[in-house]
């Protein structure tokens, strides 16, 4: 492995501050939660680790407790469908790469070889998402339920604009179905022209109300025009 994948030793005090912000009392819960399962089948480790797996179940469960909690207060207005809906965008893996892209985890991140040369894509939002989930529980056993409470919502706090958040939903077909389904009682209908160029993919619930998405792959192009149509529809609701 070569001295730029993998630093000799990577988990310091300063590193930490550098990168997460924070002084950790002890660093052994962060090289848990920084040492990645394929690093440690690749490498005889001569400290005992806690498991990975193990953090990252227990981030997961801290970050939804801080969220709901803020979605809760934050829009106080909002149904049950309506925050749960907030809430699975917010704790979404395409949210939690973004915050561990920005605060740039992947330089103190412990990786295998093998896992390393295909760090990129789906697999790297992956395991971006699982790492800083169990940062989440690094920070919680060093520094304690407030810290890691504040520092959740220091990173997250631009997500919590609905208008931003609807934008990243990764999901928005599930939304717009479900925004039909609750106003008219119908499916939008999606129909798709192939070209060299792509896929142009138009989403439409009657006549008038339709969206455009293009992309050169389907799936995309679905999602691109999706996201239109909720545009679309949200500038229509708030009009009535």
């Amino acid at each position: 492995m070569s001295r730029k994948d993998s630093p000799k030793n990577p988990i310091t005090q300063t590193s930490l501050r550098k990168v997460l912000g924070i002084l950790p009392r002890t660093l052994f819960w962060y090289r848990a939660a920084l040492t990645h399962p394929s690093y440690r089948n690749e490498n005889r480790l001569r400290e005992k680790l806690e498991d990975f797996d193990r953090l990252e179940f227990l981030g997961d469960s801290i970050l939804n407790e801080v969220i709901c909690q803020k979605l809760f207060e934050t829009f106080p207005e909002a149904d049950e469908g309506m925050l749960s809906k907030l809430r699975s965008i917010l704790v979404s893996q395409r949210i939690l790469s973004r915050v561990a892209k920005t605060l740039k985890v992947q330089k103190i991140l412990r990786l295998g070889k093998s896992l390393r040369r295909q760090f990129k894509g789906p697999l790297q939002i992956k395991i971006l998402t699982d790492t800083l989930e169990a940062v989440f529980a690094a920070i919680y056993f060093d520094l304690g339920p407030r810290t890691v409470e504040r520092f959740i919502l220091e990173h997250f706090r631009i997500y919590f604009d609905p208008k931003l958040l609807f934008r990243l939903d990764p999901n928005p077909k599930s939304t717009l179905q479900e925004m039909t389904l609750k106003r008219w009682q119908k499916l939008p209908e999606y129909t798709h022209a192939y070209s060299a160029k792509g896929v142009k993919t138009t989403v439409s619930l009657g006549r008038k109300r339709k969206a455009i998405g293009w992309d050169k792959i389907k799936r995309e192009s679905e999602l691109k025009a999706a996201r239109g149509l909720i545009r679309f529809l949200r500038k229509e609701f708030g009009k009535n």
